[in-house]
């Protein structure tokens, strides 16, 4: 019996988990929506350290899944 209370808890534990890097992951792209708005709307070419700021945050959505 304690054994199936362990697995029931372990599995909530990977739901919550699961949830929290979903959620990282929908912020991750909201923010890299703002920043790509924000150069739209300058109609500049983005500096080389916003690129890799963009860059950081695709690989960093892209190593959750």
């Amino acid at each position: 019996m304690a054994t199936f209370t362990y697995l029931l808890h372990l599995e909530k534990v990977c739901k919550k988990i699961h949830f929290k890097k979903y959620c990282l992951v929908e912020q991750s792209l909201c923010e890299l929506e703002i920043k790509e708005t924000k150069v739209t709307k300058m109609g500049s070419i983005p500096t080389a350290v916003e690129i890799i700021d963009i860059l950081e945050m695709v690989s960093s959505v892209s190593e959750v899944y």
